[in-house]
C-alpha cells in the first residue's frame, strides 16, 4: 500500500470509528451505584406516579423471601469443614470489571485450597452491571465468602456486594448504604439520579434475593436504595444488615471460627480459622484495568481521544489520528466497555499501524503508538488457568514470564521495526568506491580492462589512463560491473621527476 493511499483511507476509517465510540457513550450512558454518599429524598407521593418505584410494595415483597442462608444457630448439623486457612483480598476505588476478575479469581482459588475468602471493602460505589455480577459469582461459591468493611466505607456497589456476602463484618467507624443507581455520562463526569422502576426493581429485587435470604433486614435492603440510608457499623449491626462487628483482621477471624454457615449451593459448613490468612494481590491485567476505570481518568482519556482524533481528522495528521485512536479505546474501557474486545481491537489496531509505520516517511508516533497498542493488547488479553492441570505458583510463575517474554519481544520488536525503518529511509548511497585507492593487478592500457585491487578485493576495472602492473589507480567511477580507473596522480608525478 502507498503512503498517499494510506493517507486517504486511514482519516476515514478513524472517522467511523469515532463515530461508532461516540454512539456507545452517548446512547447508552451507564447506570452506575451513586459515589457520592449523599442522601437523596424522595417523596412518598412520588412513590406512586407510575414508572417510579413503590417503597411499600417493595418492602412487603422483600419480607417474602425468607432466611435460608448465611449464619446457621449453634448446633446445626454441617456437611464439611473450611478451614484452617483463609485468604484475604482488598476491594477498593471503583467496583469495575477488574474488580469483578480479581474476586472470580480469588474465589475459585479459595475453593481449591479449601479456605475462607474475606473480601476488605472500601469503596465509594462503581458500575451496576459488574456489582450484580459480583453478587450472583458470590452466591455459586463453594466456600463461606466474608464481607468486611474496613477504614472508610462501602457505599453503594459496595453495599450490594457486602449484603450478598455469607457473612457481613464491619470495622468501626465505617459506614455503608447509598444504593440507588445513577446515570453517568464518562465523557462530561456528571450524573442523574435514576428512579425509574425499571431499574430500581431489579437492583432491590438482587438485594433482597442476596440478602434477604442470608437474614438481612428487608425494609432496610430497601431504604438503601429508595432514600439513600447509610448506617453505621453499630447500627448496621442494630438493624440487622451485618453480623459482626471487629477491630481488625485478627478479631474478624476469631469470631469466625466456630461459625455454621450455609451456602446457597445447598452445603452446610463449618467455618475453622486458627489466625492465619494469606493475601492475595491483583494481577498485572487487573490492577491496570482498574487504573483505568477510575471516573475522572477515563473521562480525560476519552474527551483527549476524541478531541484528538476530531483535529487530526480535519488537519489530515495520521499521527494524531493514531494516538486519538488509542487513547479513545482505553477510554471506552475505563468507561466499561468489554476488555477482551478492547484487548482484541488494541492487537489489531497496533499491527495495522506497526504495518502502516514501514511504508509511511519518518518514525515516531504511528510505530510508538503501535507498539504501546500491542503492548496494552497482551496486557488486557484475558489469560485463564482453567483446563491445566498446574499448581497456582506455577500458574503465577508462566503468567509473569508470559508478561515478561511479552514485554521484551516488544521492545525488541520496537528495536528492529525503527533499525529496518531508519536503514529504508537513510539517504540512498549506490555507491560508495568514488575516490578510493588501490593498485593495479594487470597492465590496462587506455580503454582497456583488467583487474585490480580495492579495499582488499579484486574488481575487473576500465582505465582511462594506461596502467602499469603496481601501480597506484583511483577509482573514478563504476559503470555496471566494471570500476572506472586512472593511475593516482602522485604516482605519476614520481614517475615524470624521475624522467628527467
Amino acid at each position: 500500500m502507498k503512503a498517499g493511499g494510506v493517507k486517504r483511507f486511514l482519516p476515514l476509517l478513524a472517522a467511523a470509528v469515532l463515530l461508532l465510540a461516540l454512539a456507545l457513550v452517548y446512547s447508552s450512558p451507564h447506570a452506575q451505584a451513586q459515589e457520592t454518599g449523599e442522601t437523596t429524598t424522595v417523596a412518598a407521593s412520588e412513590q406512586q406516579v407510575p414508572g417510579k418505584a413503590d417503597f411499600e410494595s417493595l418492602v412487603e415483597e422483600c419480607k417474602a423471601y425468607e432466611k435460608k442462608y448465611g449464619i446457621m444457630p449453634e448446633g446445626t448439623p454441617y456437611d464439611r469443614v473450611v478451614g484452617p486457612k483463609a485468604l484475604v483480598i482488598r476491594i477498593e476505588g471503583t467496583i469495575d470489571n477488574a474488580m469483578k476478575d480479581y474476586l472470580e479469581q480469588s474465589i475459585r482459588r479459595a475453593e481449591s485450597e479449601n479456605a475462607v475468602l474475606i473480601v476488605e471493602l472500601n469503596t465509594p460505589g462503581g458500575f451496576v452491571d459488574a456489582a450484580t455480577e459480583m453478587v450472583v459469582t458470590i452466591s455459586k461459591a463453594r466456600v463461606p465468602v466474608v464481607g468486611y468493611v474496613v477504614e472508610k466505607w462501602a457505599e453503594s456497589a459496595g453495599t450490594m456486594i457486602l449484603m450478598s456476602t455469607h457473612i457481613a463484618a464491619m470495622q468501626p467507624g465505617t459506614i455503608i448504604g447509598s444504593v440507588q443507581p445513577i446515570a453517568y455520562d464518562p465523557t462530561t463526569g456528571s450524573y442523574q439520579p435514576v428512579l425509574d422502576s425499571k431499574i430500581i426493581n431489579p437492583i432491590v429485587k438482587t438485594l433482597c434475593e442476596h440478602g434477604a435470604t442470608r437474614g438481612r433486614n428487608p425494609e432496610a435492603l430497601v431504604r438503601f436504595v429508595l432514600y439513600n440510608d447509610n448506617y453505621g457499623a453499630e447500627e448496621a449491626l442494630e438493624k440487622g444488615v451485618i453480623d459482626l462487628i471487629a477491630q481488625d483482621r485478627g478479631e474478624l477471624l476469631r469470631l469466625l471460627d466456630g461459625k455454621v454457615v450455609r451456602l446457597p449451593i445447598g452445603e452446610t459448613v463449618l467455618i475453622d480459622t486458627n489466625g492465619s490468612y494469606e493475601v492475595l494481590e491483583p494481577d498485572l491485567r487487573i490492577r491496570v484495568l482498574h487504573s483505568l476505570s477510575d471516573p475522572m481518568l477515563s473521562g480525560i482519556l476519552l474527551s483527549i481521544g476524541a478531541l484528538a482524533l476530531l483535529f487530526s481528522i480535519a488537519s489530515g495528521n495520521l499521527p494524531g489520528i493514531a494516538l486519538g485512536g488509542f487513547l479513545l479505546v482505553l477510554g471506552l474501557v475505563g468507561s466499561g466497555f468489554s476488555p477482551n474486545t478492547a484487548a482484541l481491537i488494541l492487537i489489531v489496531g497496533g499491527s495495522i499501524l506497526v504495518f502502516i509505520e514501514l511504508y509511511t516517511p519518518g518514525f515516531g508516533i504511528i510505530g510508538g503508538t503501535g507498539i504501546a497498542m500491542l503492548v496494552f493488547g497482551v496486557i488486557l488479553l484475558p489469560i485463564r488457568g482453567e483446563g491445566f492441570a498446574v499448581s497456582e505458583s506455577y500458574t503465577e510463575t508462566l503468567l509473569y514470564t508470559t508478561y515478561a517474554l511479552g514485554i521484551t519481544m516488544g521492545g525488541l520488536t520496537a528495536f528492529v521495526v525503527y533499525k529496518v525503518v531508519k536503514a529504508r529511509r537513510a539517504p540512498q548511497a549506490l555507491w560508495k568506491l568514488k575516490g578510493a585507492v588501490g593498485e593495479a593487478v594487470d597492465d590496462i592500457p587506455e580503454g582497456g580492462t583488467g583487474f585490480v585491487l580495492v579495499e582488499g578485493e579484486y574488481w575487473k576495472a576500465k582505465a582511462v589512463t594506461p596502467v602499469a602492473r603496481g601501480d597506484k589507480i583511483v577509482v573514478v567511477d563504476k559503470e555496471g560491473p566494471y570500476l572506472v580507473v586512472k593511475k593516482a596522480e602522485e604516482d605519476a608525478e614520481k614517475k615524470g621527476t624521475l624522467k628527467r
